[in-house]
């Protein structure tokens, strides 16, 4: 924890994004610190890494949009964090067995050279490329991809930028719901960036091995699930991973923070539909307690593992490494 803490406190690139009002902050990419962005266990027969691709920071102003600003302070105090200052990894996941390597997510991608959109630029340092061959994975080792929704943290990784897909051989899992939200008037209002990752890194996938998963819940192979839990977005999933008596849960962007799981009330700048993704939080707390599983939150502190507990009649998110 305190290395962790004192390379979040050296990290020097900090840039503005005002579509998220959020500003990234990025550790070096010759750091070539393997232990600190991988973390691997195991579920049963699958092997399992979190891949942490870069770092952010959120505000409590977007984070929590309709809780008193001092009981924001006062919670946020219990997870050492400030309301302007709220560092969030973007991480992806690789499950792995003797015969597959499935990929969920793939960061917000890395571009060279800035992206200038609307007069102004923007720079992206995302780490995956380079940590899954520092882990000795190449692109076409991958043989599926599944992509939990279409916000830039999750689909910059797709495509090279030279417009090459990099995961060349693997069959593309996405909900339906969340394609055609995306790709019909719906989503006119929706930041124009974000549009901008979905032409680059996802409309293009028409020409690949797509797969749109249709309905509730979808088994995508032996011992891997597909949970659909919109409300962030039309479309997101969620992952339910089981083998040989243990489970798994990745929750995605369900919940951005901790204190999500312990005010369901408190409500996220970032989510589409406030009614549906209380609902799909409630979804999976109930599933995840009764079956004691191991979860992981995509915006959670690095690895983001944990367990959900309760305390009376509230939920109680506790961190825990496997």
């Amino acid at each position: 924890m305190k290395r962790r803490e004192f390379l979040q406190q050296q990290a020097s690139f900090l840039l503005p994004l005002p579509f998220l009002s959020l500003r990234l902050n990025h550790l070096a990419l010759n750091q070539g610190l393997v232990d600190y962005d991988t973390y691997a266990f195991t579920i049963g027969k699958f092997k399992c890494r979190v891949f942490k691709d870069s770092m952010f920071k959120y505000l409590g102003k977007d984070y929590f949009i309709n809780a008193p600003q001092e009981l924001i302070t006062q919670e946020l105090n219990r997870y050492h964090q400030q309301t302007d200052n709220i560092p969030s990894p973007f991480v992806a996941l690789l499950i792995e067995d003797q015969t597959q390597k499935i990929l969920i997510d793939t960061g917000i991608g890395l571009t060279r050279d800035p992206i200038t959109f609307k007069g102004k630029s923007y720079h992206f340092q995302g780490r995956l490329l380079e940590i899954l061959q520092q882990e000795g994975i190449r692109g076409e080792d991958i043989t599926t991809l599944i992509i939990t929704h279409f916000h830039p943290d999750h689909i910059g990784g797709v495509f090279s930028e030279a417009g090459k897909l990099n995961f060349p051989k693997a069959t593309i899992k996405i909900h339906e719901a969340e394609w055609a939200y995306w790709h019909s008037a719906k989503s006119v209002n929706q930041p124009p960036l974000f549009h901008n990752f979905i032409e680059k890194n996802v409309t293009p996938l028409t020409k690949a091995d797509l797969d749109l998963i249709k309905g509730d819940e979808t088994e995508l192979c032996s011992g891997i699930q597909a949970i659909h839990i919109p409300g962030h977005t039309p479309g997101q999933l969620a992952l339910h991973i089981a083998s040989q008596g243990e489970q798994f849960l990745y929750i995605s962007d369900a919940f951005l923070h901790p204190l999500h799981m312990e005010h369901l009330d408190w409500q996220t700048n970032y989510d589409l539909d406030h009614a549906k993704a209380k609902a799909s939080r409630v979804k999976l707390l109930d599933f995840a307690y009764g079956e004691q599983m191991l979860m992981q939150g995509f915006h959670f502190d690095f690895p983001g593992l944990g367990r959900v507990d309760k305390a009376g009649q509230n939920w109680k998110w506790v961190y825990t490494k496997k």
